[in-house]
């Protein structure tokens, strides 16, 4: 992504930058800016050592996959006013990719109960796009099992929601 060459390389341009990131292990090493370092790219540091850091590079995982869209927004909260009332949703991440709206929801330790829950909201809220006519929205999971990914793509074709669910060894 960074043409850096090798990982030798990339080690040693990290270790060299030490002093404004983090590290912390999760199956290889994920380096952070720390407080120091955001302050320096005047940015703010958003990640704790008790940050959910592997929820975090998963989104990240299909922020690089789906080619760095330009409208991607983290944390990105859906309202909508229906029959008088309003509704909200969530998403990881929300973006457009090949001029379909994206809705990101990245399953790592979230109970299955609540993606269905997750799921039955999300079908309220395609509904209502369609019925807008502002496009076909697309649910997006990311997901890190087998059996998770066949449940997630059933319950998406009951409640009639276009979906796509990419396991971690998909990306």
């Amino acid at each position: 992504m960074f043409e850096l060459g090798s990982k030798r390389n990339a080690n040693r341009i990290l270790h060299g930058i030490r002093e404004y990131t983090h590290t912390k292990r999760i199956g290889e090493d994920v380096y952070y800016l720390n407080k120091h370092g955001a302050e320096l790219v005047g940015g703010e540091a958003t990640i704790r050592r008790n940050s959910p850091l592997e929820h975090i590079v998963m989104r990240n995982d299909i922020y690089i996959f789906y080619h760095y869209p330009q409208d991607w927004k983290v944390e990105a909260r859906t309202r909508w006013k229906e029959g008088g009332k309003e509704y909200s949703i969530v998403s990881d991440a929300r973006f457009t990719y090949h001029g379909q709206m994206y809705f990101l929801e990245v399953d790592n330790t979230q109970k299955m109960i609540e993606n269905k829950r997750k799921i039955e909201r999300y079908a309220f809220l395609f509904r209502f796009i369609q019925r807008q006519q502002i496009g076909e929205p697309v649910l997006l999971f990311y997901t890190l099992s087998d059996v998770r990914k066949k449940q997630l793509e059933a319950w998406c074709n009951e409640y009639g929601i276009p979906c796509e669910v990419l396991r971690k060894q998909d990306v």
